[in-house]
């Protein structure tokens, strides 16, 4: 099995396997960094690996946080608007999951 590593200015994200039905790789935020808002077309599991990290949840104009300490799990719905953040001084390492296809998501990881 390969994994692909794409570097962000707010970390990396590595894809360890994808295909049209299911889709798993990690997320690594480091400190002080968030990644855009934005959706996916299915759900999208996290499992925290290392540190903590923060999920916005948006839902028309209220906002929530979970704070994803290591060992914790989330679930963000399809189509729910999300920012994942690291504000802490550590790094964080989020596992994701998605069950389904996000084939133009993945596609536009690999173009950038």
């Amino acid at each position: 099995m390969n994994f692909e590593t794409y570097n962000l200015k707010q970390g990396k994200i590595i894809i360890a396997y994808s295909d049209k039905n299911l889709s798993i790789g990690y997320l690594e935020l480091n400190p002080g960094t968030e990644l855009e808002k934005h959706n996916r077309p299915t759900a999208e599991q996290f499992y925290q690996v290392e540190g903590t990290a923060i999920v916005v949840i948006f839902d028309k104009d209220d906002s929530k946080e979970v704070i994803l300490s290591k060992g914790d799990q989330l679930e963000v719905p399809a189509n729910q608007y999300h920012i994942h953040a690291n504000r802490g001084t550590d790094r964080s390492i989020t596992m994701w999951k998605f069950e389904g296809d996000i084939s133009e998501v993945i596609n536009k990881i690999r173009g950038s």
